[in-house]
Order: structure tokens, then C-alpha cells, then sequence
């Protein structure tokens, strides 16, 4: 028996319409990664019993933990990865291109996720899966890391894919270079280095087991959304260190664009928009004799901006519908 390859395994997702359920029509996407994480574990609980011998008595399983990482590079069509943070999505367009604005919604959905390890015919597949976080780093130069982390209710396993032609997008990642703008405050900030760990955290509940619930979690709940990352910029005054003494609001904009940006092949446009902030004030070191750095960490939230959101992705490409 061959061992299987990590290079011709395949991932495949798809939004349940129930939670824990399978779907009853096959329509998933396929998933285009780095390297992934997720899987289902369970502890052995040792039994403390004495009986007069110092030999140990059989171990029982304990509860279901599904839970790991998908780790990507950021292109046009991980819209369903958007969704799955955020859990409100708004499409318009009659034709392609599309436009969709995610933001963050009063719930979250959950997804059917399919390992498939083809070399072997081995599927693992699991149920109930919700984003516990999103993570992106920003920098100027090569593909743009994204980080989905994934917290589930329940693995399957099968001999034959759930969809064995699932929806292939196609792959054209972003990088450092299609940054069009960053925009701080409403004015591009041409000095940025990097947003390091841009971090929408859903602080979901994974602790609803319940007794004879086969030690699988019944419920998934979300917890309030918290965003936060560090802006990284050249030392060249101390106005944002200010602005972080004196907790002054802001907003960071930041824009990839392939081509035109018009959103048709080729074209596609992703903005990830912050409308309200406040910066933890952190003054500049000095590590050696290179140029200094200011690391500006930050926190979003909601309190009056039209958008009526703590973060809002808009994405343009040729996808009609998400999910």
C-alpha cells in the first residue's frame, strides 16, 4: 500500500443548510490551500480505579474535538471564507461582474468540509463546521497568507467524495505588488510596511456537549466579533503615536486590484474596509542602527458609521452567489 501525498489531497467545502447535517445536493467548492489542520481528536481518560494491582484498567474515550486550520494565499474567490467570518453577505449585479459586501452579521453559517485524501480513496469529512477566526497578513511584498480557523461538531469518514466535481474557481492570488492603496484616516499612507495579523475573531463556544450526545458539541454559538491587528509604518513623526495618546478614531482601507479592478476575469477587486478604530499606544524602539518602525496595534468596533459594521469586505468578481 502506497502512502498518501500531501500533493494530491483535495479539500472541499460547502454551506449546510442544516447545522450538523450533510447536504442533501451536492454544490461544494473546491478549496485551493497551503496547508490545513483540521481534524477530529478525542482524549483518553484514564480511569482511576484501584484493584489491587498496579496495572491499569482500560482507558475511555472523552468528547469529540473537531477543530484546525485552513491556511491559503489570498486571491478572488475566497469569498465563502468572508461569509463564513463574517455571516452577513449582500450581492448585486444581474450579470458578471458581481459585487459582494460582507459585514458582520447576527450569526454564523456552518459548513460540510471534505478532506480527501485521493490517493488512498479516503474521505474525512466533517460536519457543523463554523469560523472561529479569520487571519490575514498584509505585506508588501509576495502572496498574501490567510489563516481560516474552523471549530466543528462531528467527523465522517467514506470511500468516495461527497461531490466529485465540486465548483472550481480557478486560482490568481493577490500579492504585495496588486496592493493598489492603503488608505489611514481617509488619506493613502504611503509608508506602511505591513498589517500584521488582520484578525476577525468570532470567540465562538465550544463547550455544548450534553449528556448522551454521543460526546459530539450540539450547538456552536458565536460570542461577540472582535477585530484587531498592528499597523506597522515607518518612524516619521510622532502624529500616530499621538493619535494613539489621545485615542483618536480612525480607519484603514486597504485595496488589491487584478487588472482593472472592474471585477470581470481577470479584473477582480477586494477591499477590506475598517470604518472605526482606536490604536494602543506603543512608542517606537530602537532595535540596532536601521531605520525605525512604529507598531501600531489596533482594535475596531461599531459605534456610528454608515456602514454599520466593525469591518466590511467588498468583492468583486464573476461569482454569482456566495455561498
Amino acid at each position: 500500500m502506497a502512502q498518501a501525498q500531501g500533493s494530491n489531497a483535495k479539500i472541499i467545502i460547502q454551506k449546510e443548510t442544516t447545522f450538523k447535517t450533510k447536504p442533501s445536493n451536492p454544490s461544494a467548492e473546491l478549496v485551493y490551500f497551503k496547508s490545513e489542520t483540521l481534524r477530529s481528536s478525542r482524549n483518553l481518560i484514564t480511569s482511576e480505579t484501584i484493584r489491587g494491582s498496579r496495572d491499569g484498567v482500560k482507558p475511555t474515550l472523552g468528547n469529540v474535538d473537531v477543530a484546525g486550520d485552513i491556511v491559503m494565499e489570498l486571491h478572488p474567490y475566497t469569498g465563502i471564507f468572508w461569509y463564513g467570518a463574517l455571516g452577513s453577505v449582500t450581492t448585486t449585479g444581474t450579470e458578471a461582474p458581481y459585487t459582494h459586501t460582507f459585514k458582520v452579521g447576527s450569526s454564523l453559517p456552518s459548513f460540510f468540509i471534505e478532506k480527501g485524501f485521493t490517493d488512498l480513496g479516503a474521505y474525512n469529512q466533517y460536519l457543523g463546521c463554523k469560523v472561529n477566526s479569520l487571519r490575514l497578513n498584509i505585506v508588501p511584498e509576495g502572496f498574501q497568507e490567510m489563516t481560516a480557523t474552523f471549530i466543528g461538531a462531528k467527523e465522517t469518514l467514506d470511500t468516495t467524495s461527497f461531490d466529485s466535481t465540486p465548483t472550481d474557481n480557478g486560482f490568481n492570488p493577490y500579492n504585495g505588488f496588486l496592493i493598489a492603496t492603503v488608505e489611514e484616516g481617509g488619506t493613502a499612507l504611503g509608508y506602511a510596511t505591513a498589517i500584521d495579523s488582520l484578525t476577525i475573531n468570532n470567540n465562538l463556544d465550544g463547550n455544548s456537549y450534553v449528556i448522551g450526545g454521543q460526546g459530539e458539541r450540539r450547538y456552536i454559538p458565536e460570542g461577540i466579533v472582535a477585530v484587531t491587528g498592528t499597523l506597522r509604518i515607518l518612524f516619521e513623526s510622532n502624529d500616530f503615536y499621538q493619535k494613539a495618546l489621545n485615542s483618536t478614531e480612525s480607519s484603514l482601507k486597504i485595496v488589491y486590484k487584478l487588472g482593472t479592478g472592474d471585477g470581470t476575469a481577470g479584473n477582480e477587486y477586494l477591499e477590506i474596509y475598517i470604518p472605526e478604530l482606536i490604536y494602543q499606544p506603543q512608542a517606537p524602539t530602537i532595535s540596532g542602527r536601521g531605520g525605525i518602525l512604529v507598531e501600531l496595534p489596533f482594535q475596531a468596533y461599531y459605534e456610528n458609521s454608515t456602514e454599520a459594521t466593525s469591518i466590511q469586505v467588498t468583492l468583486k468578481n464573476t461569482q454569482a452567489t456566495i455561498p
